[in-house]
């Protein structure tokens, strides 16, 4: 039979529950032994002090009916019991406020009096061999001669258990009460406590359900209660910044899949009616060579973005292995640029290539890299001003050389600096140098370099400039 599930709730409150139970038992019987030993030290306290006097009328000579009338009211005062006795264990003299005493009992067996006629003082639980016809702590005390101290005789005080048990339920129940009022209010603290906790949690398992179903605007939000618990807070934060990034992603994807129709639609939409023309004869001969070129072009475009998902899928599978070798960055840079030639003098874009070296030997996979600077430089062009600069630089350093690539143009907005890098984000789709991108490209540029253990920094002021710079491990000749 499957095991029922348990609410957070129920399981931290069932927790806080035992641990205050397992408290309150161990406080219970640490309790009960302190009273246990502070009736018994009060007690004894009680009975010494009593035998004590008694023993100083003894010693002073008091007459046998007068130190009988002071036993009578002493041991009916007190509630004790008085026993006196001789060197042999004879009863001399007994005085009882109850039938606890047995009278048939006129001497004491001569092994309960061993340490007292050493003049030793002793406390005896028990009967004293059916003395008493119930338990008793029994004091032990000596009666000596005052001159020579020799040892006489011996009184018997006792004080029966249960009644020092019947003091131990009059204060048990003295401190029950706090006792349970203390219990009860760590069972509602325990309580309040482990609503405090559950609660939240409960939210944002709602708020994950919602999200389940479709619903990524749903955030926790906290009562200021609750949001006094770090962990809670910084759970509730991590949660709701999830949540954002989801919601972005969803927008992402969706905006992604829109752009996708309308990327796909228009050139097929192009190239089935120019097929359709020249099929049915509407485009006369002599234009069919110009329209076919526009099919052309229509064609590439497709192509790219076929390849684009390609590169995409490869890189998200990991099918793509880096193949770490050694090689000239300043050269690679210098062929990537020759296969953007046509692009950049079509925007009559200055070029400036800052090496600080002719070489710059680095290891690392050469056509990845070689594909982050083909993203970031295609991206320089498209998004660089007419007449505009595009600068590209190589720093060596010690250990590292920094590659960055610079543009004039419209540079990024400070909203879309850390969205720039998700894929398919495309950032200002209202402007139409971005109409032919992706969205993909500086997704892959940062996948690259995290594969590498790098990353890629990006500055930019709106309307000004761009540059994207990364850094990898330098070889020295």
């Amino acid at each position: 039979m499957k095991k029922p599930k348990k609410s957070i709730f129920s399981k931290i409150f069932s927790i806080n529950l035992v641990i205050i139970l397992v408290s309150v038992f161990v406080l219970a019987v640490m309790q009960s032994l302190m009273i246990s030993q502070f009736v018994r030290r009060e007690r004894i306290m009680m009975l010494d002090e009593n035998a004590k006097k008694i023993a100083t009328f003894i010693q002073n000579g008091t007459s046998s009916e007068q130190l009988k009338n002071f036993l009578y009211g002493f041991s009916h005062s007190t509630q004790s019991n008085i026993l006196i006795v001789d060197a042999d264990g004879d009863v001399l003299l007994a005085s009882t406020p109850d039938d606890a005493y047995n009278k048939d009992v006129l001497r004491i067996d001569p092994k309960y009096l061993d340490d007292v006629l050493k003049n030793e003082q002793k406390i005896i639980k028990g009967t004293l061999g059916n003395t008493f016809r119930g338990e008793m702590f029994t004091l032990q005390m000596p009666i000596s001669v005052q001159k020579s101290g020799k040892v006489i005789g011996a009184i018997f005080i006792s004080a029966p258990v249960p009644g020092m048990a019947k003091t131990q339920l009059q204060l048990y129940r003295v401190l029950g009460i706090p006792f349970c009022i203390v219990l009860l209010l760590a069972v509602a603290l325990s309580f309040a406590l482990s609503r405090r906790i559950s609660k939240p949690i409960k939210k944002i398992g709602q708020t994950a359900r919602k999200f389940g179903q479709g619903d990524f605007s749903s955030r926790v939000w906290l009562e200021s209660r609750a949001d006094d618990i770090i962990e809670i807070s910084e759970l509730t934060q991590s949660f709701n910044d999830m949540a954002y990034s989801i919601e972005k992603s969803d927008d992402i994807r969706n905006n992604f899949l829109s752009d996708v129709a309308h990327e796909l639609r228009t050139p097929m939409t192009t190239i089935s009616g120019f097929v359709d023309g020249i099929l049915d004869g509407t485009i006369p001969p002599e234009r069919q060579n110009d329209y076919l070129a526009i099919v052309r072009d229509e064609v590439g475009r497709l192509s790219g973005l076929v390849n684009s998902f390609l590169s995409l899928t490869r890189f998200e599978t990991g099918d793509r292995k880096l193949e770490t070798t050694t090689f000239d960055v300043c050269e690679t840079i210098r062929r990537t640029l020759v296969g953007f030639e046509s692009k950049i003098e079509e925007k009559q874009i200055k070029v400036e290539v800052d090496l600080a070296e002719s070489s710059c030997m680095v290891s690392a996979d050469m056509n990845s890299i070689r594909q982050v600077l083909t993203n970031l430089i295609e991206n320089a062009i498209k998004f660089a001003d007419v007449g505009g600069l595009l600068k590209i630089s190589v720093a060596a350093g010690r250990d590292e050389a920094k590659i960055s690539v610079y543009n004039t143009g419209c540079g990024i907005a400070e909203e879309d600096k850390k969205l720039i890098f998700e894929r398919f984000y495309k950032a200002d789709k209202s402007r139409s140098l971005n109409r032919e991108g992706t969205g993909i490209g500086l997704y892959i540029v940062k996948d690259i370099l995290k594969r590498h253990g790098k990353d890629v920094l990006v500055e930019s002021r709106e309307g000004e400039f761009a540059e994207f710079s990364f850094s990898l491990d330098r070889i020295k000749a």
